[in-house]
């Protein structure tokens, strides 16, 4: 009589298949990670704005060439970026480059007042500023403040010299002939302006310490 009796225990395999077709008994897709990352998303929305852009067929058609055009772009764009804030990266010191020859500097035999004009008319401001530098060492050579040689260094005469104005006047110098410092029109004027104030402070010393 017991034989007769169904066995509860027996699995149903056909009835666990249904179960296991049905969503709605599949509770562990709640745990499956998704494939679909982020990177993935914002590709897919950048294609969009860009089919929408470019139109689809098109650029369908020139998918690869219009990504690529992009790249390059961004690119030039970049080192454009990086040129401007750091030119120096590229060899170059500014805005503007100039070839400019380091030769040794003397002060006799030189129209200084033309050749400074010249470099000013051309916009050649490295040149000014050296000239006017040499011009103000001649003035002070003829006026007794300094003993000029050609082997004497900027700092020994700013030794010799002894005011603040001067200091300043031969740093701006040594900055712009050999520190690759720029020189802008503004610099050329107050180092004109400088030349000025050292020469009369020095002339005028040298003549009150003569009375």
């Amino acid at each position: 009589m017991l034989n007769n009796v169904s066995d509860t225990l027996r699995i149903d395999t056909a009835v666990l298949e249904a179960w296991r077709a049905d969503e709605d008994y599949d509770y562990a897709r709640e745990m499956v990670q998704s494939d679909f990352s982020l990177r993935e998303w914002i590709y897919m929305q950048i294609d969009n704005i860009f089919s929408w852009i470019f139109g689809s067929r098109f650029y369908t058609d020139n998918h690869t060439f219009i990504w690529c055009a992009i790249g390059i772009a961004f690119i030039i764009a970049v080192l454009a970026f990086i040129y401007y804030k750091k030119p120096v990266l590229f060899g170059t010191g500014g805005k503007t480059v100039q070839e400019y020859e380091v030769t040794e500097d003397t002060i006799y035999g030189i129209d200084f007042p033309a050749k400074i004009a010249l470099a000013m008319e051309r916009c050649d401001y490295r040149e000014a500023v050296r000239l006017t530098y040499l011009y103000a060492l001649k003035d002070l050579s003829d006026a007794g403040s300094i003993d000029w040689q050609p082997y004497k260094t900027p700092s020994q005469y700013i030794a010799e010299v002894g005011t603040p104005e001067f200091r300043t006047f031969s740093n701006h110098f040594l900055r712009v002939r050999y520190g690759n410092f720029i020189a802008t029109e503004e610099l050329a004027h107050e180092m004109q302006r400088l030349r000025h104030t050292v020469i009369n402070t020095c002339v005028n010393a040298s003549e009150g310490g003569a009375q």
